[in-house]
């Protein structure tokens, strides 16, 4: 399954993670997210459950939720959070259980596990 995106009859955007989220496909990843993002005010990846992500998918998703969260609009996920983002963000030292100032200071969906 290639990274892709959709839109529900609800105008809300899932975009489809495809099997690598990775410097690879970055630009398209950003691209799709900034794309989808401009077109509606809810967007959620579903993340196929094999997905390989480097720090570079995680900076992309971080950057998605800020810009979200600036324009008022929701960037989360839908179904399971895959195993790969939990070893990345452990393995970079990047969790944090605290409030994001970004995310209307809530916890971080990514980083933190809040969902």
């Amino acid at each position: 399954m290639p990274l892709s995106s959709s839109v529900r009859e609800n105008g809300a955007i899932i975009i489809t993670s495809g099997a690598r989220l990775t410097i690879e496909n970055a630009a398209e990843f950003s691209r799709i997210a900034r794309e989808a993002l401009e077109a509606s005010d809810n967007v959620a990846i579903e993340f196929d459950p094999e997905v390989e992500i480097d720090i570079t998918g995680v900076q992309i998703l971080c950057s998605a939720c800020r810009s979200a969260a600036a324009s008022g609009a929701i960037f989360t996920y839908h179904g399971a959070q895959p195993q790969a983002l939990a070893d990345i963000i452990t393995s970079s030292g990047a969790g944090r259980y605290s409030v994001c100032k970004h995310n209307n200071d809530s916890t971080c969906i990514w980083f933190g596990g809040a969902n």
